[in-house]
């Protein structure tokens, strides 16, 4: 996976934020489809590069991620803890129309494998190497301050 240009929050300028309210209104659709799901808190902190949603879902307590600036979903165990634990979860892409849902696969790729792929900027690039950031989850779905 290639990441760009202001997908860590820095020197995102160019991106459009991503709608709290119509990520809310796919996790709501979700835990209204599927069985012995809830919603249990919604997250927002806009210093934050996504928005999660802490779900419980079949007896398993899952955070969903939407990152802030790309149309991405990621599927993480509920830590509190970070980096995130990611999970691959298929039967639930269907519940996030118009947007990629990620696997856990490709969020725990070394960043370092295909370095020359990625067109961050060099700002992006010294937060990566300031907070020792290993993957492309790491980077894509990162609190930094």
């Amino acid at each position: 996976m290639r990441l760009t240009k202001g997908i860590t929050g820095f020197d995102a300028e160019h991106l459009i934020e991503q709608d709290m309210r119509t990520f809310q209104s796919m996790v709501y659709h979700l835990v209204t489809s599927e069985q012995r799901a809830k919603v249990r808190q919604f997250i927002d902190e806009p210093p934050f590069v996504y928005m999660q949603a802490m779900v419980d879902l079949d007896g398993e307590k899952l955070t969903i991620l939407h990152h802030r600036y790309m149309p991405y979903i990621a599927f993480a165990k509920q830590d509190e803890e970070l980096p995130f634990t990611f999970l691959s979860k298929p039967r639930l892409h269907k519940y996030f129309p118009m947007r990629k849902c990620l696997e856990a696969t490709t969020l725990m790729t070394l960043l370092s494998k295909d370095q020359a792929l990625h067109s961050l900027s060099v700002t992006e690039w010294q937060y990566i190497a300031y907070f020792n950031s290993q993957t492309i989850g790491d980077v894509m779905f990162n609190a930094w301050d």
